[in-house]
């Protein structure tokens, strides 16, 4: 069986060797590490700019910059890359290691193209931050005209060419670990209907729209009379587990915050991280020990380092393909704790996989068990490698309107004083997300004495601390 690196390295062979796979209006625009590949004729720079923003590079530029460019070479270094390119105006290549990143060497993180003497015209990319997102009538929705296929080891160059020929699509994106390939087909396409189609197909494991899932955060309430805010817990101390929160992003007077390791855009990869629901800053306030629910008692633990990883778009939609991306993110960052203070009754095949992939990797995943006492299934929540939590109220007792079922597996408080509103006004605020991210804390806490406990053990010990 060819590994993960092969898959990859196959699809990119597919893409920048078979003409079929290029449409003229899709150029290839492929980063690895500090070598670029690329196969473009008559494409606006732009377009190429907003392809490397996509795989995590931020872009600033001149506006009056915007060249036809055509090309077309392989693996070459960056910066022999950006001077080909670049006929009549400098570039700068801006290299950083991220704060919480394992890995030793830094990336490149910023590419500034400028007239020369001129760079402090040099703008912030400029890139649609939204998904596009099409409902399925049934309460379900996924992203316009994209569809996600997992390939056989075995697939053959001639058979996925013959594949994108017939369907009129071309490769956007590929998931190596997973052989996972991201699709654009035609506009206006039945996505559903192809998926299921082509899911029969030699060589296609897997066929699915890109599903999106909305976001349900809290509900303001009422906190009751008598009952005072605790305290915010003490902060973390260096080398404490980090919790990745992968949420609506973090809002910008919080990114400087110590409690901050790193933050990321999944929606729009390169963009600056904002939170423009104000849901995903709650969260990260929670994980990190800022705030503490209402009845949180005496054991509550430290606080964690966060990573904020903006997963929703503005209008409260994430996708499968999305939250890969965030799930890299949080695996190369060195979290051990992923925070999902979301659900969706939507189960994907894909997504599941994404789940326990990440779960091989060594991160214990806890997510919310919805807000609606319904009893049906919520994923990822649901899903047999991740802890679904549910909501106290202060006094211990259930929240009334907490989902429940066998796939919750713990229930925490999940009531509290935000100084960030979700849609709204700061306020107090009730709901299983709340109960989630602390309880992704309580795991990071164990994790600080226990490096080595699986999520069996997590569960026991959070069992034994109520």
């Amino acid at each position: 069986m060819k590994s993960t690196k092969s898959i990859r390295c196959f699809i990119l062979l597919c893409l920048v060797l078979n003409p079929l796979l290029l449409q003229a209006a899709e150029p290839v625009v492929r980063l690895d590490g500090d070598r670029l590949t690329l196969q473009a004729r008559d494409t606006r720079l732009s377009e190429i700019l907003e392809l490397l923003s996509d795989q995590g590079i931020r872009i600033r530029i001149d506006p009056r910059i915007n060249p036809e460019i055509t090309a077309a070479f392989k693996n070459r270094p960056i910066g022999a890359a950006m001077t080909s390119i670049l006929k009549s105006v400098d570039y700068a290549l801006i290299w950083r290691k991220e704060k919480a990143s394992v890995a030793g060497e830094p990336r490149l993180w910023e590419i500034r193209i400028f007239y020369k003497g001129q760079e402090e015209r040099a703008r912030l990319l400029k890139k649609g931050v939204n998904l596009t997102v099409v409902s399925n009538g049934d309460g379900t929705y996924h992203v316009k005209d994209i569809l996600l296929l997992r390939l056989a080891p075995t697939v053959t160059e001639a058979a996925l060419a013959a594949l994108l020929d017939q369907l009129g699509a071309s490769i956007l994106d590929a998931y190596a670990p997973l052989g996972i390939v991201r699709l654009r087909l035609p506009h206006g396409s039945d996505v559903p209907a192809i998926a299921e189609t082509v899911a029969g197909y030699p060589g296609v494991q897997t066929a699915e729209p890109d599903h999106a899932y909305p976001l349900e955060g809290g509900r303001q309430t009422t906190r009751a009379a008598g009952s005072a805010s605790p305290p915010p817990s003490p902060p973390p101390s260096a080398g404490a587990t980090s919790v990745a929160v992968m949420d609506s992003g973090l809002r910008s007077d919080y990114e400087n915050s110590p409690f901050v390791q790193a933050a990321y855009d999944a929606v729009s990869p390169g963009a600056e991280v904002g939170d423009e629901l104000g849901h995903g800053t709650q969260m990260a306030l929670i994980a990190a020990g800022a705030v503490n629910p209402l009845g949180a008692g005496s054991n509550t633990p430290a606080g964690s380092p966060v990573v904020a990883i903006r997963a929703f778009d503005d209008n409260g939609f994430t996708s499968t393909y999305t939250l890969m991306r965030g799930i890299d993110y949080a695996i190369e960052n060195g979290s051990r704790v992923l925070s999902l203070s979301w659900g969706s009754e939507t189960s994907s095949t894909l997504l599941a996989s994404a789940v326990r992939y990440a779960a091989d990797k060594g991160l214990i995943l806890v997510a919310a068990a919805g807000n609606s006492p319904t009893g049906n299934p919520v994923y990822p929540a649901a899903y047999d490698n991740v802890i679904g939590v549910g909501a106290l109220n202060p006094n211990g007792d259930a929240w009334d309107q907490s989902n429940f079922g066998d796939f919750v597996a713990v229930s925490a408080p999940g009531l509290a004083d935000l100084p960030v509103g979700y849609k709204g006004d700061p306020g107090t605020y009730a709901g299983t997300s709340i109960a989630t991210a602390y309880t992704a804390r309580r795991v990071a806490a164990i994790l600080n004495r226990n490096p080595d406990a699986d999520r069996a053990t997590i569960l026991k010990i959070l069992a034994e601390e109520n």
